[in-house]
């Protein structure tokens, strides 16, 4: 049993199988009605002719025109349009109705002789130039020549006024637009005026600089004192005494710089000398009592005169960083109250200064809005001047190349007509073999059965002639020329012998079919027969107790058989029959019976089974089609194998797979397909086709053909 990963591997060969199928099936589809193909297409072309042989003669007049988008002015300038789709507005206006409607009085005015008649017109623009190829068709010859030369003044007329429209239309707009440009100048200039004399526009830049430089000098301070305060915040009293002791400097170097007040400005040196002295004072007596202290007790009176002077001198030390600590908290008060006056004055100089910013933004967006009108004003003055220019410049780019030529005489869109024509018979055509290809579903080659059927092909049996003045294929012989047809049945033969089925091999055969007429009764005969000359014993069964007529094929009475064992009438010895066959012996039809689905359902048909399979090696019983009546469906079950004969290019799809179905539902083994009545000359039937080894086998010998059969 193939794995999972064998499915996905089949389904790519599955799917190419099934398209090989179908292109073979629509290929024997056009084989066969081919003529339904020819007849669309004959149909289509012969509407399109007589279409072609009703119209009326038409003449036809051509003419070329060149046209351009560009003209020359003086000066090296160049006036151009919108070349955007040029080519094609220039056609749409060659056709326009009002240019046509002028036309056709021109050609009333100037020659009225002429008799009226329809003109379609073609205008074309030749690839790659500035050339239209035009093209008038009509009946009357004459009024088509005069149609189109008319077509080609009226167009050169509609451009001139056009032009001159379309600048005396320009000019009106520029001038309206030059009086408003102006008034808004106008109005700019005053505004620039009235804004100097406000606000003395030659002192706003002096005023900005100025405000912009003391603002720096005041922030630069502002980060100084912010920057002292934070530090003042973190010092305690011993960092502010160390840090006095330290003169600054100033950026020129000298302490004298120092401004009186400045934070910068250090305390007193005396008291921060007496400090220093003080605790140098401690620490050297600190240790003259240490060494004091290995010798003497405490209140001795060296140790405790030591101890006295220490007091004193750190009492002197407590003073000092109180009053360290009073003086650092009081720097911090006056940092904190000039930060707080510098960020109130600098407020007040950014909003000088940003007012004096507006202003000389104000000034500049009026200058410049002053210099934007002065330039459209110069640029309008000079689109007047080219207008002006081109409403005086002769267009010669539109000229005539050609004239209307002499009308010829034609029929408009022969090959047109005929090909369209053609294409719709072919359309039409392939419409209707596809509805007779849904509606005829009988099987036209191998490839398609098999694409069709999902059960087993055991053998395809060729189409085999009928003798002179014979309704019926004639049964095989020791020595039958029909070598094809012998090898299909030793094919079918094997296919059931060398069948990989689980359990012993069957010993029962029923060959059906779906409907009459497709060569079941046939393939059951040749089947018994090629089984008997396996030297076995074969008991061949007529099991359609309606119409059974196996008895004529072998040339043997129809006294007694089937109808008579299952009644009980005659014994199955006594019905049973010997052919000229060696080994095969027939069980006939018998007396018709009028129930025969009732009997096979019966006890008996169990009876005559089970006696039959013991003194027979293989029964084969030929029985009713399947939709003709129940005899098929009640007997089936009971057999061990079912070969199921469907004859190629007559049996039809869906009538063979509702009886198959049927066989299915009542739980009948099905052994396979057997495809009857193949014509040999398909291109997918290649079983036994080499003659020449049948006829040197002949040669060599009958007698030696005859024993391999």
């Amino acid at each position: 049993m193939a794995g999972p990963s064998s499915h996905g591997a089949d389904h790519p060969a599955a799917s190419s199988h099934r398209l090989h199928a179908r292109f073979i099936r629509y290929r024997m589809l056009l084989r066969k009605y081919w003529w339904i193909l020819a007849f669309g297409i004959a149909l289509g072309t012969g509407i399109a002719a007589w279409m072609v042989a009703a119209e009326k003669e038409v003449y036809i007049s051509d003419a070329r025109m060149m046209v351009s988008g560009k003209i020359n002015l003086p000066e090296n300038g160049t006036f151009s349009e919108e070349m955007t789709h040029f080519m094609n507005t220039q056609g749409e206006l060659m056709k326009d109705e009002a240019i046509r409607t002028r036309a056709e009085a021109y050609v009333r005015t100037s020659a009225p002789e002429i008799p009226v008649a329809e003109v379609t017109l073609r205008v074309e623009p030749l690839q790659q130039t500035s050339i239209f190829a035009l093209r008038a068709i009509g009946e009357e010859p004459r009024y088509t020549q005069k149609f189109l030369d008319a077509i080609l003044h009226e167009y050169i007329a509609t451009r001139r006024e056009m032009r001159s429209q379309k600048g005396e239309f320009a000019a009106g707009a520029i001038d309206e637009e030059i009086e408003r440009v102006s008034t808004d100048l106008r109005k700019e200039e005053d505004r620039l005026l009235a804004f100097q004399r406000e606000n003395k526009t030659g002192f706003l830049e002096q005023e900005g600089n100025a405000a912009a430089a003391y603002l720096s000098k005041l922030n630069t301070r502002l980060a100084e004192l912010k920057n002292e305060s934070q530090l003042l915040t973190l010092f305690d009293a011993d960092h502010q005494i160390a840090r006095e002791r330290k003169t600054p400097k100033t950026e020129s170097g000298d302490p004298g710089d120092l401004r009186e007040g400045d934070l910068r400005t250090p305390a007193a040196t005396g008291p921060i000398i007496e400090y220093e002295r003080a605790r140098q004072k401690i620490e050297v007596l600190k240790s003259e009592r240490a060494g004091y202290a290995r010798d003497l007790t405490p209140k001795h009176p060296i140790m405790v005169d030591l101890d006295e002077q220490i007091a004193q001198q750190q009492q002197l030390v407590d003073t000092f960083r109180k009053q360290s600590t009073e003086d650092l908290n009081r720097r911090r008060d006056a940092a904190t109250l000039e930060i707080r006056n510098l960020e109130t004055t600098i407020k007040e100089w950014e909003a000088k200064a940003s007012a004096n910013s507006e202003r000389l933004n104000q000034y500049a967006a009026i200058q410049t809005g002053i210099a934007r009108l002065r330039s459209q004003l110069e640029n309008l003055a000079r689109s007047k001047g080219n207008v002006e220019i081109t409403r005086n410049v002769d267009q010669e780019i539109i000229s005539i190349r050609q004239k209307a030529t002499v009308p010829v005489k034609t029929h408009i869109g022969v090959a047109r007509t005929l090909s369209i024509g053609f294409v719709l018979g072919l359309l039409g055509g392939l419409i209707g073999l596809f509805s007779v290809a849904q509606f005829d579903d009988r099987i036209d080659s191998v490839v398609d059965f098999q694409a069709t059927f999902s059960d087993r092909l055991l053998a395809t049996i060729p189409h085999v002639s009928c003798p002179v003045g014979a309704s019926d294929v004639a049964p095989l012989l020791p020595d039958d020329e029909r070598h094809i047809f012998v090898e299909s049945m030793r094919s079918l033969r094997s296919s059931i012998l060398f069948l990989p089925i689980e359990g012993p091999p069957p010993k029962t055969f029923l060959v059906t079919s779906a409907v009459p007429n497709e060569g079941k009764s046939t393939v059951a005969l040749n089947f018994a027969i090629i089984m008997a000359t396996f030297d076995v014993r074969v008991l061949l069964v007529d099991g359609d107790l309606r119409r059974g007529e196996l008895h004529r094929a072998l040339d043997l009475p129809n006294d007694t058989g089937l109808g008579d064992v299952l009644t009980g009438d005659c014994a199955l010895q006594n019905a049973v029959q010997q052919t000229r066959v060696p080994g095969l012996s027939l069980l006939a039809r018998g007396t018709s019976v009028q129930n025969p689905g009732e009997l096979f359902l019966g006890t008996d048909a169990d009876r005559f089974l089970r006696a039959a399979a013991a003194q027979y090696d293989y029964v084969i019983i030929d029985s009713a089609p399947v939709t003709a009546a129940d005899d098929t469906s009640s007997l089936a079950p009971k057999i061990h194998a079912t070969l199921f004969v469907f004859r190629f290019a007559a049996s039809g799809i869906r009538i063979s797979h509702k009886a198959l179905d049927t066989l299915h539902e009542r739980q009948v083994n099905v052994l396979g397909l057997v495809c009857n009545d193949v014509d040999e000359s398909l291109q997918d039937y290649y079983y036994y086709r080499y003659s020449e080894y049948y006829g040197s086998e002949k040669k060599g010998g009958r007698k030696k053909a005859s024993a391999r059969t």
